[in-house]
C-alpha cells in the first residue's frame, strides 16, 4: 500500500512538472505572437485591445518563467513555491526597471519604453502565476491521497 502511494506521488508530480512546463511553454510563445501582432499593426488607436497589448508581454511572461521554474528538475526544484515566487518577481522587476539605464553605442538606438503599467502587470502576472501554481499543487496532493 505505501509503495503504491509512493508510485502514484512520483507519476503526480511528473504530470504536474509536464503541465507547468506546457504552461510556461504557452505563455512565453504568446508574446512572440502579441509582439509580432503589435509589430505587424504599428501604431495601434488608443482602445482597451491596445492597452492588453502593450501589458501581455508583461502579464504573460513572468507567469510563464514562474510555470517554467516550476516545471524543472534541477536546482530549482529545491526552492519553495514562494521562494521561487520571489525570484521571479525579482527577474520581472529587475528586466522593467534595465530599461531606465542608460545604452551606450548602438544600442541607444533601440525604443524601450519604461511604464508603470508594466511593473503592476508583472507583479500581478506573477501572484496570479502563485495562485495557479498553489492551486494545482493543493489538487494534484489531494487527488493523490484519493487513491
Amino acid at each position: 500500500m505505501v509503495m503504491q502511494k509512493t508510485i502514484n506521488l512520483a507519476n503526480n508530480r511528473a504530470k504536474l512538472s509536464r503541465l507547468f512546463g506546457w504552461m510556461g511553454t504557452t505563455c512565453l510563445l504568446l508574446i512572440i505572437s502579441i509582439k509580432a501582432i503589435r509589430w505587424a499593426e504599428g501604431n495601434i488607436a488608443v482602445s482597451i485591445f491596445s492597452i492588453f497589448i502593450g501589458i501581455a508581454p508583461s502579464l504573460l511572461g513572468p507567469a510563464g518563467l514562474l510555470f517554467l521554474l516550476l516545471s524543472d528538475s534541477g536546482k530549482f526544484s529545491k526552492l519553495t513555491l514562494l521562494q521561487l515566487t520571489l525570484l521571479v518577481t525579482g527577474v520581472a522587476l529587475g528586466l522593467e526597471f534595465a530599461q531606465l539605464i542608460p545604452r551606450p553605442g548602438i544600442l541607444e538606438r533601440i525604443k524601450y519604453t519604461f511604464d508603470w503599467l508594466d511593473i503592476w502587470s508583472s507583479l500581478v502576472s506573477v501572484f496570479i502565476g502563485y495562485l495557479i501554481a498553489h492551486r494545482l499543487r493543493h489538487h494534484s496532493r489531494w487527488s493523490n491521497n484519493d487513491t
